[in-house]
């Protein structure tokens, strides 16, 4: 599974002592940990914190249970499937500020528990442009293409971190496909095909560089080489700083006149090896708490630009009509919420490789969405079986 051994980095960093909380979190951002700093202060909480990189997250786990010596950790919600190997601890509902995003919950439960505390929602991708390049906004995928023969031999049209899958999603629901529907994995179908087809014939055509991956795509849009780039609502303050006035962005385009649905995720609070009744317990709670209250959650936008999950908070926001703001929340609209569960990290590493196979020609798309189903069927019976 893709995720896992960072989770043994998160698990196993630090020496526990119950006067310190020992934090661990995979978000990059260059303001994230001031953020962490002011929320000690807020709380006289020791807090010591240490940045995982969310690539270490992509070797498989080879081995089980590790005695964890982190109290806590801050990352995407789709990494509570992992709960087989982190034992994270069960979040009684009470801990759940009554101000908190009712939505975000649902991203949080595997298997009907909640094992996740929402602090940041959103997690979207949209659509950033160079206004150098584009005049207006864009409404379907044709509108991007017809701009190729426009550009200077030396620009980009559009670029994504193209072999990364959480960027194809959108393709594929544009098509009216999805990983896991009704709790199942369902990768043999037409719209899976479909999808496949018309991603790497973007590539074929010259459309998007499979070869650009995050950093690649990442510099050329900030270095203004790229027109269009498809990533993150997290990175809007980087961009912001980079091309200024320069900067719009908008949901994604519709494909053939169909929505285009990301995933929308949280990042959670999460209490890996059941540490959350351990010795550090008032602590956690009084820290747990405090993430979710209306000082913190200010912050999150203030600092960060990505959106809370208090929704108090959230609606003192709104009344100052940010146009940002505005914007990242009706991308909301067109979302959908990314799964919690082990079944979709199968999915995620089962996906890479089909994709992986089509594009390089080694299977027909039919091919590889029989290959990608018999694989991720497999891979799911084991686990149950371990």
């Amino acid at each position: 599974m893709w995720r896992v051994f960072g989770l043994v980095v998160l698990l196993a960093m630090f020496p526990c002592y119950a006067t310190t909380i020992k934090l661990a979190y995979t978000m990059k951002h260059d303001n994230f940990n001031q953020l962490l700093s002011e929320l000690a202060e807020q709380t006289e909480l020791t807090v010591d914190s240490v940045l995982v990189d969310q690539k270490a997250l992509k070797v498989r786990l080879v081995q089980a249970n590790s005695a964890t010596t982190t109290d806590a950790v801050i990352f995407p919600a789709d990494h509570l499937g992992l709960n087989k190997y982190a034992n994270f601890s069960v979040i009684p509902e009470s801990l759940i500020a009554e101000t908190t995003d009712k939505r975000t919950l649902d991203t949080t439960r595997v298997n009907g528990q909640l094992l996740g505390i929402p602090i940041i929602q959103g997690n979207h991708l949209l659509l950033f442009y160079n206004t150098r390049y584009v005049k207006k906004k864009i409404n379907d995928w044709q509108d991007i293409i017809k701009l190729k023969p426009m550009l200077p031999e030396q620009v980009k049209l559009i670029t994504w971190s193209f072999m990364e899958m959480y960027w194809f999603i959108p393709f594929l629901s544009a098509f009216e496909g999805d990983l896991i529907v009704d709790d199942k994995v369902q990768l043999n179908t037409s719209a899976m095909q479909l999808a496949l087809r018309y991603v790497w014939d973007l590539n074929q055509q010259g459309i998007v560089d499979r070869e650009c991956d995050y950093s690649c795509s990442h510099a050329a849009f900030q270095n203004q080489q790229a027109a269009f780039i498809i990533n993150g609502a997290w990175s809007l303050n980087t961009y912001k700083e980079a091309l200024g006035e320069h900067l719009a962005v908008q949901p994604l385009p519709k494909l053939n006149g169909h929505f285009m649905q990301p995933y929308y995720s949280t990042f959670v609070l999460a209490f890996p090896n059941n540490s959350l009744q351990g010795p550090n317990k008032d602590n956690l709670i009084k820290f747990a708490k405090a993430v979710q209250h209306a000082p913190f959650q200010h912050l999150i936008w203030q600092k960060l630009h990505d959106i809370p999950v208090n929704t108090q908070v959230l609606t003192q926001l709104l009344e100052q009509n940010d146009d940002t703001l505005l914007t990242l929340l009706a991308a909301l609209q067109h979302t959908k919420p990314m799964p919690s569960s082990a079944a979709m990290i199968i999915a995620w590493e089962v996906l890479t490789k089909g994709f992986s196979r089509y594009g390089s020609g080694a299977l027909t798309a039919e091919q590889a969405g029989l290959f990608m189903q018999g694989l991720a069927e497999r891979s799911i019976a084991n686990e149950e079986v371990q």
